[in-house]
């Protein structure tokens, strides 16, 4: 949709506009008033309108760096999510509504009460081009950090060292993930981490942080941390370069903070010690990557660092909870499964072409395969930073004999056999194992089950009964016992169970929120299902026929049970 600028911005009749003059083809400066004073506003156009909503900025920079939600620059920031459902057929309605949102907003937070507002968002406030990788925690107490720095190529001189990567003296590189270990290559520095009491106002008018606002913010130190800030800097020797991590409170708890960078001509005091003009000051955001930060922000769960869980068989499903858990804050995963990682698995499980090998083994002379457990351990520690999996490459019987499952805050079983399952249910009971959760798929996207059991009340055994025969069919099931759903391509040593990786994908979601929801706020035995298309045309149970798409039944002892009532 082409639009107008000119003719639009000509009709509007907003009932607070003054006048509207333009500035170039896409700009435009509109005079406004306010219930206080009128306030000029220009609005920059892109490209993109009305689909792309356009960008506001104050006019009058003495009031920059003293209203909360405009920045160094003077954009004012209208919403705080990209979430925002806008009516491109109607621009005019869209700029009267910016328009009034931003006069609403000046004149809002121009009352010294909403001040703290500002003090909150400093970190956008200054947004910074360059940022800076941290594993560091910022809390109160100012203390020596570990800065890795680079320098620039073909330069030794101090000045040209750029900054790599924060990280506290007593907090392990998490080496694993990612490519953090090659960052070995970098030297360290030691940098102060300098907290201030309470946060400062930006300088006047959106200008730059010069030497002598950097030496202020001493006064804005607790009385314990200016007396330890002036011991360390009566050791620190004259350079041509400081890095200084500054940390500011804002209101929810979580710190502020920016990367200083000081650049002298020549060797000088440290910033902080003597107000010397000479100091060239530039910023740099900061780029949180500590635990405490990334858990919450990706709507992880702080308190299942704590947990510990156990994920017997590793295979489509379980490699698929195993993410998801680990994604959602677990603390500890234990992944028991002996199987090899093979080609077959490519389409239906977590791991992808990244985990096989094709390279021979020196000693072995050719290709290495990898256990699962192993190459999916190594994934979600090359994926997520503050994780401990620990590989059990046995089958269950194997593991049992070294592993206290009833220390466990959480077993899930996601084996495929329904024999097996049973068996590993025996021995966990017998083990005085509590919270457990078997899942699995049924054949060619029927669908699928995740099962919570406490087991000191009630076990897999207790969903099964007698379907004649030697076959057993549970009270979820959704495909009829006594049928041929096996294929095979290759031969007999080939036979698998048809399903995809979505099916895996779905029953592993039903199974990690019944994981969240018991580890969290604890839950009652329960069991919930999905039901797809029987596009294979096998023959189903009633269940499926009547059944919705997802249900969920309760989970009562079986009186018939020959585990519980052994």
């Amino acid at each position: 949709m082409s639009v107008n600028i000119d003719q639009i911005v000509g009709g509007l009749t907003l009932p607070s506009l003054r006048s509207v003059k333009p500035l170039d083809s896409a700009t435009f400066q509109f005079d406004l008033e306010g219930g206080s004073r009128n306030w000029l506003i220009n609005v920059h156009f892109g490209g993109g309108f009305p689909y792309v909503l356009p960008k506001l900025e104050l006019v009058d920079k003495l009031l920059v760096g003293r209203l909360a939600h405009v920045s160094k620059g003077g954009v004012i920031c209208l919403e705080e999510s990209d979430s925002l459902l806008i009516d491109h057929t109607r621009p005019e309605d869209i700029i009267s509504f910016l328009l009034e949102q931003a006069v609403s907003l000046l004149e809002r937070v121009r009352l010294g009460v909403y001040q703290d507002e500002l003090l909150d968002e400093l970190e956008g406030y200054y947004s910074p081009i360059r940022s800076v990788n941290s594993l560091y925690h910022a809390e109160a107490n100012l203390e020596e950090i570990y800065l890795r720095v680079s320098r620039v190529t073909g330069k030794r001189s101090a000045e040209c060292l750029d900054p790599v990567l924060l990280s506290g003296k007593n907090t392990p590189l998490p080496e694993i993930f990612s490519n953090v270990r090659d960052l070995g290559r970098y030297p360290l520095i030691n940098i102060l981490h300098v907290p201030l009491e309470q946060a400062p106002l930006p300088p006047v008018a959106g200008q730059d942080i010069d030497s002598d606002y950097l030496y202020s913010l001493v006064k804005y130190m607790s009385v314990s941390n200016t007396a330890a800030l002036k011991k360390v800097l009566g050791k620190l020797e004259a350079n041509k370069v400081f890095f200084i991590l500054l940390s500011m409170p804002r209101s929810s708890g979580e710190r502020s903070q920016l990367l200083v960078k000081c650049r002298a001509a020549t060797p000088s005091a440290h910033p902080l010690a003597a107000n010397a003009h000479e100091w060239q000051i530039t910023l740099m955001s900061v780029t949180r990557l500590n635990a405490e930060y990334l858990l919450e922000r990706g709507g992880a769960e702080l308190s299942l660092q704590e947990k510990k869980i156990a994920i017997v068989g590793c295979g489509s499903v379980g490699s698929e909870i195993a993410l998801m858990l680990a994604k959602s804050g677990a603390g500890e995963l234990t992944l028991i499964d002996d199987d090899m990682f093979e080609a077959d698995n490519l389409y239906r499980h977590r791991l992808g072409g990244g985990a096989l090998n094709f390279v021979p083994d020196s000693k072995l002379g050719f290709p290495r395969t990898w256990r699962k457990v192993t190459a999916l351990a190594n994934n979600l520690h090359r994926e997520i930073p503050f994780i401990k999996v620990i590989d059990v490459p046995d089958s269950f019987e194997k593991a049992e004999e070294k592993i206290p499952f009833a220390q466990y805050d959480l077993v899930v079983v996601a084996v495929g056999a329904p024999s097996t399952s049973l068996m590993i249910n025996q021995k966990l009971k017998l083990a005085g194992c509590k919270q457990v959760i078997y899942c699995w798929n049924e054949a060619a996207s029927c669908g699928g089950h995740a099962v919570l059991l406490n087991l000191e009340e009630s076990c897999l055994e207790c969903l099964y009964s007698k379907a004649g025969g030697i076959e057993a069919t549970t009270m979820l099931s959704l495909i009829q016992p006594g049928q041929d759903i096996s294929k095979n391509l290759t031969g007999c040593a080939g036979v698998f169970t048809p399903f995809s990786g979505l099916d895996s994908t779905r029953s592993a979601t039903l199974a990690a929120q019944l994981a969240l929801d018991t580890l969290l706020q604890g839950r009652l035995a329960s069991a919930v299902s999905w039901r797809g298309n029987n596009r294979s045309g096998l023959k189903v149970t009633e269940r499926f026929k009547s059944m919705p798409l997802q249900e969920e039944l309760p989970i009562i002892e079986n009186r018939n049970c020959s585990v519980c009532n052994e």
